[in-house]
Parts: structure tokens; sequence; C-alpha cells
């Protein structure tokens, strides 16, 4: 293509995209009611080549892989509620030590997962050599069920628990967090590699961009959840404590059994798709 050896023309490609991008990141309206389409579009075509393109095993492993990745889409918008309406839900409406302030619970996830990382890959291994290892579709369910339970958790802690200043006790959103992280380890390091062994060899990389794209629907996703759990403030101060406690409580209700909910019937339809998958783990 004009003469130029292909890495050139990635490299050029490359610097002409930053202009847009840039531009994209000054209105992000744009990305937020645009990307949906064209992830909806990109994944259609994607479905399309499969059923008109592919046969037998390929079909089916394909058809998976995006089964998986439409359910993991409901998972990372949630789990991503960490950034945004989980901060403001310490800052809001949790009872803290005066050392400990709500940018500090952001530890939580990593800490939980450098101690219970290694013991995860070490139970799957102990359960892969008995042949016990959950499918993967079993193990996207887990991740699924134990996020909307996190939410669950503190729906109940915000009807039950709080003290007379609409605040629950700060073990109630570390348990939260322990749930959403457990859940993680559960389906993110999976993810990807399904996408490799399940994806026909000619696709990878598009599909492997599906994945990503379907990643970033889900943190728009996350951010109009966000917005409905927003509450009126005065100089970053709660009007009114109560209201923003009941707030919290139904939104992530609502979300909790949304999650608990999509998780079991993805656990229902596991078998259907592990052998879909035929043969692949």
């Amino acid at each position: 293509m004009l003469g130029l050896p292909l890495e050139a023309i990635f490299w050029i490609g490359g610097l002409i995209a930053v202009f847009p991008t840039w531009l994209l990141m000054q209105r992000h309206e744009l990305i937020e009611t645009g990307l949906p389409w064209i992830a909806g579009f990109i994944f259609a075509i994607v479905v399309g080549y499969t059923l008109i393109k592919l046969k037998g095993v390929e079909r089916s492993r394909m058809l998976v892989a995006q089964v998986l990745i439409f359910f993991s889409v409901l998972f990372w918008a949630l789990f991503e509620q960490a950034g945004s309406s989980l901060t403001l839900f310490a800052d809001q409406s949790t009872a803290m030590p005066t050392w400990f302030n709500a940018g500090y619970t952001q530890m939580f996830n990593p800490g939980i997962i450098v101690i219970f990382g290694p013991i995860f890959a070490a139970l799957w291994v102990w359960l892969a050599k008995r042949k016990l290892e959950p499918s993967t579709p079993v193990k996207f369910s887990f991740g699924l069920v134990l996020v909307g339970a996190g939410f669950l958790v503190l729906t109940w802690a915000a009807a039950t628990q709080a003290g007379v200043d609409y605040r629950v006790p700060l073990l109630f959103l570390f348990l939260t967090y322990f749930l959403h992280t457990m859940g993680e380890l559960c389906l993110s390091p999976v993810g990807l590699s399904m996408i490799t062994k399940l994806s026909v060899d000619r696709v990878v990389g598009l599909m492997m961009g599906v994945w990503f794209l379907s990643s970033s629907v889900a943190h728009i996703a996350a951010g109009v959840i966000a917005k409905a759990t927003s509450t009126d403030t005065v100089a970053g101060v709660v009007t009114s404590p109560a209201a923003a406690l009941e707030t919290y409580g139904s939104i992530f209700g609502t979300i909790g059994w949304t999650g608990v909910g999509v998780g079991v019937a993805l656990l229902v339809l596991s078998p259907l798709l592990k052998k879909g998958m035929a043969g692949i783990h």
C-alpha cells in the first residue's frame, strides 16, 4: 500500500489517530452515546461472520466466546462501581475511623488479590488434577453471583445496620470488596485465555479487540449506574444522609439481585456452553 512497509503504515495510522482520539476525550458525551452503537455493530458483524462463514466446532466455540463476552459486560459494569459509587458510599454513608478516609478503601481490592491470587491459582490446579475444576462458563457465573452478592451485603447493611448518623460500619464495605474481588479472581484471569482458546486462529486478534471493546461498554454502563446513586450535596456535603443511604440501598439492591440472577442463569446455561466448547475447559 503506497509502497510503504506495513510497519510504517501502522505508525502513520497511529499518529493520525492521535488528534481524533484527543478530540473524543474532550467530548465524553460522544463516547457515551456513540460507543455502545459502534460496539453493537461490531459485535453483530462478528456474530454474522460466525453464523455464515464458520461450521461445526469452530462455530460453536466462537458462539460460546461471544456469549461469555456478553455476560462479562454486566460483571465489569458492576465491578467498576469501585471507583465511583462505592467510593462515594464510603465517603457519604460509611462510618470510618478518623485516620481512615474513603480513598483508602481502594486498597482493599489489590490487597485481597495479592493474598488470595496465589490461593486461587493453586486451587484451580488442585481441582484440575482431580478433574473437579469448574468450566469457564461456571467460573463466569461464580463471578457474577459474587459481585451481585457484594452489593446485597450493602443493601442489607443500609436497611439494618446504619447508626443514628445514617452510616454503616466499614466492615460491611470491606466484605463487599472481598466478595467482588473473589468474583474478579473467578472471571478475570480466565477471560483472555478463553478468547484465545475458543476463537478461530485467523480472528483471534479481532476477538481480543471485541473483548476489550466490551470492557469499554461496561465502563459506560458503570457510569450510568453510578449516576443513579447520586444525591444532593452542598460544598461536597450530603444535604440528607438518610436519603443518600436509602438511594444507595435501593440501587445496590437492584444491581445486586440482577448480578445474582444473571449469574444463576449463566450457571444453568453452563452445561450447554461447555458442550459448545467441544473439549476446551
